[in-house]
């Protein structure tokens, strides 16, 4: 028979262990309707890639909307230097500085778990992903440097919903307020599923093309030099959404082509024939095992 002190200690220690378990908040981020950001493609190293990410993605919003409180930090540090050392109250002034800098960056940009392998979520609090993505699209094409190894796509989202028929529409309809409803244009619609066959490529085409349609009669479908392209990404029970100005001559928003479109045809032609690859090993890995998925189902 246990002593009866023996007997309380267990008791007392499963209480907090239960409690800080009852408590206790998961970190991990996750899609949420109403979402924008980016969707980003990799190839087997996500971790390295969500830190590319946001290395990429600040570095082109402090490009696009200014540096984050840059001008304060760099007079503190000349201040430093010329004073030689500096007193407490500076130092936490510093200390909270840096704070808010990193809070602001990480509310910036975070990334979302989608549950879906090689596919990152990197979700923004700015107004206009779009932009933001096509600064980097145009910057890269220009300089002819992708500055990143492990993103392949980087693609705008303006809207994120769940992978059903009525919220697909619904979303899509405020979303081609914006886009299909003052002036004629010509659009395309690009449709990707991963993990998810429920929603049906040409369901989902009939359906917003008979959309895009509705708002203005004089839009019309080009395949191959849209002006617009409709972006309908489906992951698993999601729905990401986006409409993006010339997505096929930005090569689809895919980095390492954008490099090369100037044309380095040594080492460059060699690694944009292994992102290639790479994409194309991606996507068949993705169908295997949605079949398998799909088989065991049945």
């Amino acid at each position: 028979m246990e002593p009866a002190n023996k007997k309380s200690k267990m008791v007392n220690n499963k209480f907090k262990h239960g409690k800080k378990k009852y408590f206790q908040q998961s970190k991990k981020q996750v899609l949420q309707p109403g979402q924008r950001g980016f969707l980003v493609t990799c190839n087997m190293n996500e971790k390295a890639c969500v830190r590319e990410c946001y290395n990429l993605l600040n570095h082109y919003a402090d490009e696009l909307y200014g540096p984050e409180m840059q001008p304060d930090e760099s007079k503190q540090a000349a201040n430093t230097e010329a004073g030689g050392e500096s007193d407490s109250d500076d130092l936490d002034a510093a200390v909270a500085k840096c704070r808010e800098m990193i809070a602001q960056r990480k509310q910036r940009f975070q990334n979302v778990d989608t549950g879906t392998t090689n596919c990152l979520f990197i979700r923004t609090q700015l107004d206009d992903p779009v932009a933001l993505g096509k600064h980097i699209v145009n910057d890269i094409k220009a300089t002819g440097k992708a500055m990143s190894r492990f993103v392949l796509r980087l693609v705008p989202i303006e809207s994120v919903c769940r992978a059903n028929m009525p919220d697909i529409i619904n979303a899509a309809g405020a979303l081609f307020d914006k886009h299909f409803l003052k002036e004629a244009t010509t659009y395309g619609i690009i449709f990707n599923h991963r993990y998810n066959q429920q929603i049906k490529r040409d369901t989902i085409i009939k359906e917003l093309a008979d959309l895009v349609n509705s708002k203005n009669v004089g839009n019309k479908v080009d395949l191959h030099n849209a002006k617009k392209s409709i972006i309908v990404e489906v992951l698993r029970g999601w729905c990401l959404l986006s409409v993006v100005d010339n997505y096929l001559e930005f090569k689809k928003y895919n980095l390492a082509e954008l490099a090369n479109v100037n044309g380095q045809k040594t080492n460059d032609v060699g690694d944009s024939k292994a992102t290639e690859t790479a994409e194309q090993e991606t996507e068949s890995t993705t169908k295997s095992i949605e079949n398998t998925v799909a088989a065991v189902e049945n």
